[in-house]
């Protein structure tokens, strides 16, 4: 069985999925409540109070951060699959445009 090395911690297959998933859901948690925050100002007329612009903010961001976090494996396997699928194409698009 390998160990691969994560800071000072060695973890085996399993706990290094589990630490990869994790980091995956947090970035995509951190990726989409920005993304979320930021696009949703459009939207948000400036006559609101401060507390009800930030608060109108906020808590969509978080809780779209949540839900995409929630589903940072799925994200993670569609990422790759995009990727690997993108690559294949590159590579059939030039040797097309090669012939």
């Amino acid at each position: 069985m390998a160990y691969r090395r994560v800071g000072n911690d060695f973890m085996d297959e399993e706990e290094y999925e589990f630490h990869a998933i994790g980091v995956w859901s947090f970035w995509v948690f951190i990726a989409a409540a920005f993304f979320t925050g930021y696009n949703i100002q459009e939207f948000i007329p400036d006559e609101w109070p401060k507390w009800a612009r930030f608060a109108s903010t906020i808590i969509p961001a978080v809780i779209v951060g949540g839900i995409l976090g929630a589903l940072g494996i799925f994200i993670r396997i569609a990422f790759f699959f995009a990727l690997t699928w993108g690559v294949i194409g590159l590579v059939l698009y030039w040797i097309w445009q090669s012939i």
